[in-house]
């Protein structure tokens, strides 16, 4: 007597290769999501190694609060690429849409576009200090070497603040395609 054939082994058979697709298929998705956001990762701002900060006093003599930033070693940054962000007296402002071009460096060199908030002075007749490579004068390209300046308006009825001795300031030069810092300095009112 012949037994008929039986089916019971095309069951394990039949699951593995299911199981074996499925692999397949998950890998597959897991592949296209992994490139897929490798190719949106962005390539690393530049780098300013060195930098230092530090209150100027106004050359004209009176209490203006100027603040010098100076790159003393790294990359050169397009002065186009940049934003500066500073806080003080838990007021924040920003110098936007540079180079400013407004007047020249050393006078009312700031316009209202490049300012949000109202920390930072556009400058004044009679006032002393340098926009440095902020402004197109200057260049377009902020190297090591170069510097630049701005005043905190020491007004707090024209949205200043009066700085104190301990008091704060924390400035933040962004690269903004890469929307990485830069330069961070934080320094102390004397």
């Amino acid at each position: 007597m012949r037994l008929p054939p039986s089916t019971r082994a095309a069951t394990p058979v039949v699951s593995n290769l299911l199981f074996v697709a499925i692999v397949v298929v998950l890998a597959a998705v897991v592949s296209v999501f992994a490139l897929g956001v490798a190719e949106d990762t962005r390539d690393p701002g530049p780098a300013v190694s060195e930098s230092s900060g530090e209150f100027a006093g106004d050359r004209a003599g009176s209490d203006d609060q100027i603040v010098r930033i100076t790159h003393v070693a790294g990359d050169s940054i397009p002065v186009s690429e940049l934003e500066i962000a500073v806080r003080a007296c838990s007021k924040t402002s920003r110098l936007v849409n540079l180079p400013a071009t407004r007047n020249t460096p050393t006078f009312i060199p700031f316009a209202d576009s490049n300012l949000r908030g109202e920390l930072i002075s556009q400058g004044q007749p009679g006032q002393a200090w340098d926009a440095g490579a902020l402004h197109e004068d200057t260049g377009d390209t902020f190297t090591a070497g170069s510097s630049f300046e701005f005043r905190i308006k020491n007004d707090e009825d024209e949205g200043g603040c009066r700085l104190d001795s301990g008091d704060e300031v924390t400035v933040r030069v962004i690269h903004t395609p890469t929307n990485s810092i830069v330069i961070k300095q934080e320094l102390t009112a004397t």
